[in-house]
């Protein structure tokens, strides 16, 4: 009886040193999120700190969440204002039983109506459109054909375009995906990841206009009533849908057969934005949709179990530093942060962390908002990374720069006379 007493005393001290040395595996075991769909990440949208994984480095099919790239590259390389022409297989290269936006060959749309419909009504065939106009966009004999003339150009155009998604994603830092269609039309060589598309759909969150057209419940075209009006296949985002999340605001969802119910979502509060990638969902028998009903566990999760720590303010003086050649009167430069930085830590975690700064310029002339510098928070092996700016113009000294010279060069004699003398012995 006595070793039983024994070992109930030793159970108990271990889970208290658990307690003290672990306290945030032991949050996370207490609070673990249901996530009924194969793959899934739950990420910091602005840092990119993951705060929950399953399976997230598995090769996956992406199905339409694939479009969040198309409109990455639509956005950086057009005119939004730019009027595009359907061409014949841009509408005739969708499969059936694939989402249209119900657009014919020789009608003429810009790019900002194209993407709208390709994000918001997950349009196959207006992805086809902006994929073979940005293709072409060097080329200027090449001809968008409204007949079938044209089909083996159309392949090399999509192809061309399939080996610019995969380069800005190398360039986004993905390692397991690979594009070859701006849709996800289903292909075997067409795969990513969670973690891809999660840094992928963080990428993307970041830009204003691709942000506000997946905000949209509905779209319609403002100079063409014979078209529907288009709504938005993200279930989240709808009032009617109960599935409806209030802190969601964005982004993709994505369908096939072989990839089941996929999304991209993203959700923001109190300063926390988060996004969320769900590969592979599907329906169970209680008619649960795993993609919505995880996205919503998963974001519940981050909310609850995470908080926003303001590190730094923009505009915040960070030190004070002498430029060796400046002038007296301009020579003492404050360097304030140009950016906010904010991390996502546990509810109950306190941040006590010393920065690194990096000062890269020490040289007059300095101009007042030039970089010179940077500093660095690291929390959980993540960076948090802004610069520094000079808060005035710092002007140089003629007197100063005379005697720098003067100890460059003696520096410079100075190394060859002690590279002649060790010669010498």
């Amino acid at each position: 009886m006595k070793n039983i007493y024994r070992l109930k005393y030793i159970f108990i001290i271990l889970i208290i040193i658990v307690g003290i040395f672990f306290p945030n595996n032991y949050i996370k075991a207490a609070n673990s999120p249901t996530v009924n769909s194969e793959s899934a990440i739950l990420m910091d949208a602005k840092q990119g700190k993951v705060l929950y994984e399953k399976n997230s480095n598995k090769v996956m099919y992406p199905a339409s969440t694939t479009k969040v790239m198309t409109a990455i590259l639509t956005v950086e390389n057009c005119d939004l204002n730019a009027n595009l022409t359907v061409s014949y297989w841009a509408i005739n290269s969708v499969p059936y039983s694939y989402s249209l936006g119900y657009i014919q060959p020789g009608e003429i749309y810009t790019v900002e109506e194209l993407l709208n419909i390709t994000l918001i009504a997950s349009a196959n065939d207006a992805a086809f459109v902006l994929a073979e106009y940005i293709a072409n966009l060097d080329n200027e004999n090449y001809v968008f054909s409204t007949d079938s003339s044209n089909k083996e150009a159309f392949d090399n155009s999509i192809a061309k375009f399939a080996d610019m998604m995969n380069e800005k994603a190398k360039e986004i830092g993905c390692t397991n995906t690979h594009f070859v269609n701006p849709n996800g039309i289903h292909n075997e060589n067409h795969y990513s990841t969670a973690y891809d598309l999660a840094l992928i759909g963080k990428y993307a969150y970041e830009n204003n206009i691709i942000k506000s057209i997946v905000s949209k419940q509905s779209y319609s075209l403002p100079k063409n009533t014979n078209h529907p009006l288009y709504n938005t296949t993200n279930a989240l985002l709808k009032n009617s849908s109960k599935y409806h999340y209030e802190y969601a605001n964005g982004f993709k969802t994505g369908y096939t057969d072989a990839a089941g119910y996929c999304i991209i979502a993203t959700a923001s509060k109190d300063g926390i934005d988060l996004i969320c990638v769900i590969l592979k969902g599907e329906y169970l028998a209680d008619g649960t949709a795993t993609r919505e009903s995880d996205c919503i566990n998963l974001f519940n999760y981050g909310f609850e179990n995470y908080k926003s720590v303001k590190l730094l303010n923009e505009g915040d003086i960070v030190r004070t530093i002498s430029v060796l050649n400046g002038t007296d009167d301009t020579k003492s430069l404050d360097i304030k942060a140009a950016s906010n930085l904010n991390c996502a830590v546990f509810t109950d975690e306190v941040v006590d962390v010393t920065p690194v700064i990096q000062i890269n310029n020490m040289l007059a002339p300095i101009a007042q908002g030039q970089v010179v510098g940077s500093i660095t928070y690291t929390i959980d092996e993540v960076d948090y990374k802004s610069d520094l700016i000079a808060t005035h113009d710092v002007y140089s000294s003629n007197v100063m720069n005379v005697i720098l010279a003067l100890f460059a060069i003696f520096a410079v004699l100075l190394v060859i006379v002690t590279i002649i003398s060790i010669k010498k012995k």
